[in-house]
């Protein structure tokens, strides 16, 4: 009895002859997506990107966003937004702006993807959030200054 081989296995054989992700999605009549994540799984990294792929932490910021995203339901995605605010509202109060970005990116890019699958609920929840959270740098500047002036001792002291 022959042994069955799995799309997943071709698409990493394939990968390994040096087919790059589209020809391998065409070959096996099936996205790229699920070839690159195929590969990224199997510990390779494809020269492919999309929405729908990640090949692990880029940055610092990365590493504590990974796995936050959930959008399956709109419970899921009420919680995701629950994590990503508490997040981003401690980096506020740190006064690092690369860090609420980070977590800004990372809901839009939720946002996207729900859409993208057709989460339309979970899309409008992730985009309510955005909206509330992107402000102009001066109005974050005025808020930051006038959280250190509290904080500072009065002149003369």
């Amino acid at each position: 009895m022959a042994t069955r081989v799995t799309k997943k296995e071709q698409a990493v054989e394939l990968h390994d002859q040096g087919l790059s992700v589209e020809e391998i999605a065409s070959r096996l009549k099936t996205s790229p997506t699920y070839v690159a994540n195929t590969l990224i799984e199997s510990g390779r990294t494809p020269e492919y990107f999309d929405l729908y792929t990640h090949t692990g932490p880029q940055n610092p910021y990365a590493r504590r966003l990974a796995g936050v995203l959930r959008f399956r339901t709109p419970e899921a995605a009420r919680a995701s937004i629950l994590h990503l605010d508490e997040i981003f509202h401690e980096y506020e109060a740190q006064g690092d702006l690369r860090g609420q970005h980070q977590v800004q990116l990372l809901a839009l890019v939720g946002r996207n993807r729900a859409e993208g699958i057709g989460k339309l609920e979970a899309a409008d929840l992730f985009t309510d959030w955005l909206l509330a959270h992107l402000m102009p740098r001066r109005r974050m500047r005025r808020r930051r200054e006038e959280r250190e002036s509290r904080t500072s001792p009065a002149p003369g002291h």
